[in-house]
């Protein structure tokens, strides 16, 4: 009996072991590709899927700005080698979305133009992704979704399936940051809503785009200073609009908290 149970609890071990080692994709048999952290956070499990999305507006742009990259970091699985490796990606249409068109929206992922910065370097095993938006006139009043996949292809496998795609989310309006989260909303600067960002960036002269308020966030006297000078804007303008106090595009009075 004591060698049954034994028997039964080492093929639940090896099952496990093996389940794991499918699930983090730990191979040494083929390269595989698979975005990634920052290269600082690469060893971070908390920030595995970090920079899964991102956000972009063309709105704080000259209108003579008409292309923008965001930035993803991409890593090669099973060690560098000696010479240049191209690999591929590919759209993923989105059910429901307002899914970004290649040409119009950004550049597409097999321009001619830009496959040689689809490449991880000989002798690297990380590379930077750049994903070129094109700033069409239906961003003024579209918000489009570019989703995409890793794809396959002679020089490499695929690697973590939840780390195969990555997206952006981008327009030529107002919007709100990732990092304008829910901690941020009720501690900080409350609710998001475009006049309220409106405001803010009119009265300090600060974008409080993604990377403002991130830098901002990273320390309390920074973001608490900020905050005590938005209050103190939106109290002058209250004194002086005293009929018609501040709202926002839903019809409710802007504050902060």
């Amino acid at each position: 009996m004591n060698r049954l149970i034994y028997l039964a609890i080492m093929m639940i071990l090896f099952t496990t072991i093996g389940c794991k080692k499918d699930q983090y994709y730990l191979y040494n048999d083929v390269a595989r590709l698979q975005f990634g952290p920052d290269v600082s956070r690469i060893y971070k499990s908390d920030y595995n899927l970090a920079d899964t999305l991102k956000t972009s507006t063309f709105y704080y742009e000259s209108d003579q700005v008409l292309l923008d990259t965001v930035w993803f970091d991409i890593y090669a699985i099973g060690g560098p080698t000696v010479a240049d490796r191209p690999f591929k990606l590919e759209q993923d249409l989105l059910a429901g979305a307002d899914n970004a068109v290649a040409g119009t929206h950004y550049k597409s992922f097999d321009d001619p133009a830009i496959l040689k910065n689809y490449v991880i370097k000989a002798g690297e095993v990380h590379a930077f992704v750049p994903v070129i938006l094109m700033r069409d006139p239906s961003l003024k009043t579209r918000t489009v979704t570019l989703k995409f996949n890793i794809v396959a292809n002679d020089q490499f496998q695929l690697g973590e399936t939840s780390n195969l795609w990555r997206k952006v989310v981008f327009t030529d309006r107002l919007s709100q940051p990732i990092i304008w989260n829910a901690t941020i909303s009720r501690y900080y600067l409350g609710d998001y809503s475009v006049v309220k960002h409106a405001f803010m960036i009119e009265t300090t002269g600060q974008k409080f785009d993604q990377a403002f308020i991130t830098k901002i966030y990273s320390e309390f006297a920074p973001m608490s200073y900020w905050v005590g000078v938005l209050k103190t804007n939106l109290i002058d303008y209250n004194k002086l609009h005293p009929n018609d106090p501040l709202k926002d595009e839903f019809g409710q009075l802007v504050i902060f908290p």
